[in-house]
């Protein structure tokens, strides 16, 4: 009989209402789907055109433009030649159509008249450039003297006029060329003790339009070792951190430390289009060697993308902000589409899938992609015919409770949202219930039958593999085992069957004692106990003595006669677990030290030993509170069931 899930609004076939499919996900996800501008891009003045934000949108939409060259957004801007050679680029309407289309507003401007606010602009923006280019000789800059020139020129000329000559300035000493490396050091060496925070704003907008730059982050990192090898570079030198690579070029030092010194908005800004640029490409981020379709290859390449994930989250956020969540889980949505997860999971068991799905959810930071697999799995556990679905490779009652046991704790374990996955362990539990009860399963050691030490320990064992669901079944199991381990019944048989044992007793004992442990229903470890033995026969001493040691008890004091065991009680203060006493002994007898014990350890488990098993010595004993007593003579299983009784009494 089977057990069927809890009623769900997921349909067998379909995926729950507010979950993604691979398909919907991508769609969201698009790295290359266009994305409206920021207001602060959207220029409508000439002087917008210079401002950090449009510079940076001028960098990402003229990037193959400004690659070719080899200079960056403020280099165009304040430069007559390649401003005239965008002109006549060949793509340049194309971008101004792309960039028309992002900026349009419903009811405010349409593309077609944005088009031509840029056509206007880009005209606008060639005449200033005409009239207030540098022009003369080649110029020499140090530190001192860009610090200088700044705070002249801004007391002088302030706001947009003194920014735009400065930039002029540098933009003609920069100098156009490929050695990406020698022009970042070059903008570098300018940052010195005496600058301003004018002059630092404008260091760090070039630094950051050329760290926007493929090519230069391609000459920056590219002796990292891989994608995630360039991207944790990357992070390093956002956080103010220095690549200790030894191939690491020098200038990521003077890099770093700029952005640390100054907490560079825009060379970050810079940074974090790199890390854009380089999560919407396909190459893998983890390396594997394992084959392209096994659950192996997408574990690794899960925990490479969580593992980057963790290495750009910062104080705050994340570097790159939700662009860089987005980038992330569209690669996981790439890595997990339809085709792909089926090739995966092909041939494999349901129970085998649930296995792997459980194991991609863990492995994903994504809130996205984790809805999208979190679809996969409600597909799998709330099938309607589930339970017969996991026991088709599950074929004897063991491995079946065992299936859904294990499957239990792998939802417990993870991070499906908590009614989700509350809900999931109360299934699980509810069907392991109802096939333990329909199989009668627990029948075998019901309350009302005489223990079978064989089943019973079964029956340990399992709990203790974990075989029995959370909640109802594993309670009703340390129940029932419970009840019968602490009977003298199954003690008497368990120490009849270690009687004939081959092993060692002490290991038996020791195996015994781990398994109730495990199963969670732990009795006292016999090499824990604290004993006290007194006797003054040596022969009955030495008997009694290798009983306890066989059971494994290693601390042991041995006291010769009544005396002797009191001053051994007193000189531990009482603490001993149990004390296994003589009744007749000389100079002090059993029954006064039980007393005397009495007096200080009225709990203390006292075991009585004695050859006067009357009426009348039973019942003098039991006025004096003895614990048990055991009449002489006596096997070794009858002194250890009584030992293990007293020390596990609840």
């Amino acid at each position: 009989m089977n057990a069927a899930p809890p009623s769900s609004t997921l349909s067998t076939d379909g995926i729950p209402i507010g979950a993604y499919d691979v398909d919907a996900l991508l769609g969201e996800l698009s790295g290359d789907a266009p994305e409206e501008s920021p207001e602060s891009a959207v220029c409508v003045r000439v002087e917008e055109i210079f401002a950090p934000a449009a510079r940076f949108l001028i960098a990402e939409e003229l990037a193959e433009f400004l690659e070719t060259r080899g200079i960056t957004p403020t280099e165009f801007l304040h430069k007559v030649e390649p401003q005239r050679s965008f002109l006549d680029w060949p793509r340049r309407a194309q971008v101004l159509e792309r960039v028309a289309q992002r900026q349009a507003r419903p009811g405010r401007r349409s593309p077609a008249m944005r088009l031509e606010e840029l056509k206007r602009l880009e005209q606008e923006v060639l005449a200033v450039t005409a009239r207030r280019a540098h022009s003369g000789t080649a110029l020499s800059i140090d530190a001192k003297q860009f610090a200088a020139t700044v705070a002249q020129t801004m007391a002088r000329t302030p706001g947009f006029a003194g920014r735009h000559t400065i930039d002029c300035w540098l933009s003609a000493w920069l100098g156009e060329g490929r050695n990406h490396e020698l022009r970042l050091v070059r903008i570098l060496s300018l940052d010195g003790d005496g600058l301003s925070g004018e002059g630092i704003a404008i260091l760090d907008q070039i630094v950051g339009e050329m760290l926007a730059n493929g090519l230069v982050v391609e000459a920056l990192f590219g002796w990292a070792d891989g994608l995630r090898g360039v991207l944790d570079a990357m992070a390093m030198v956002w956080r103010g951190e220095a690549p200790s690579h030894p191939d690491a070029p020098a200038v990521l030092h003077r890099l770093s430390a700029f952005v640390a010194r100054h907490q560079a908005r825009a060379a970050r800004l810079g940074l974090e289009a790199g890390v854009h640029h380089a999560l919407l490409g396909d190459a893998p981020l983890s390396g594997t060697k394992a084959e392209p379709n096994s659950v192996a290859a997408v574990l690794d390449e899960l925990s490479a993308i969580s593992l980057l994930a963790a290495r750009l989250t910062v104080k705050g956020g994340v570097i790159g902000g939700e662009r860089t969540t987005r980038l992330i889980d569209r690669r996981v949505a790439l890595l997990l589409s339809g085709a792909r997860l089926e090739a995966v999971l092909h041939a494999k068991s349901h129970y085998a899938r649930i296995v792997d799905l459980l194991a991609f959810e863990g492995a994903v930071s994504g809130e996205r992609s984790r809805r999208m697999i979190v679809a996969h799995l409600r597909r799998h556990l709330e099938a309607r015919d589930f339970t017969q679905r996991l026991f088709e490779t599950a074929r004897t009652p063991r491995a079946r409770i065992k299936a859904l046991a294990d499957l239990q704790r792998r939802v417990a374990r993870s991070t499906l949202p908590d009614g989700l996955r509350e809900r999931y362990v109360r299934m699980l539990d509810e069907i392991q219930n109802t096939f333990l009860r329909t199989n009668k399963v627990f029948a075998r050691i019901a309350k009302d039958r005489p223990p079978n030490v064989d089943e019973v320990m079964e029956f340990a064992s399992l709990l203790a593999e974990g075989a029995f669901t959370e909640g109802k079944c594993v309670a009703a199991a340390r129940e029932l085992v419970g009840h019968h381990v602490r009977s003298t019944a199954f003690l008497r048989g368990y120490l009849a069957r270690c009687k004939d044992a081959t092993e060692q007793r002490a290991d038996r004992f020791a195996q015994f004692f781990a398994t109730l442990a495990g199963a969670g229903l732990p009795m006292r470890a016999m090499n824990t106990l604290r004993v006290l033995l007194a006797d003054d026969e040596p022969a009955a001493r030495g008997y009694v003595e290798m009983i306890l040691r066989d059971l494994g008890i290693t601390d042991l004091t041995i006291a010769q006669d009544g005396r002797e065991a009191l001053t051994r009680f007193e000189e531990r203060q009482g603490a001993f677990d149990l004390i296994v006493c003589d009744w007749k002994m000389p100079r002090l007898s059993g029954l006064e030290f039980l007393k005397l014990v009495r007096a200080v350890r009225p709990d203390m488990p006292f075991l009585m030993v004695t050859a006067l098993a009357t009426i009348i010595a039973v019942e003098e004993a039991m006025a004096h509170d003895v614990t048990a007593y055991i009449a002489k003579p006596f096997s070794p299983e009858q002194l250890e069931e009584k030992i293990l009784v007293l020390v596990n009494r609840r």
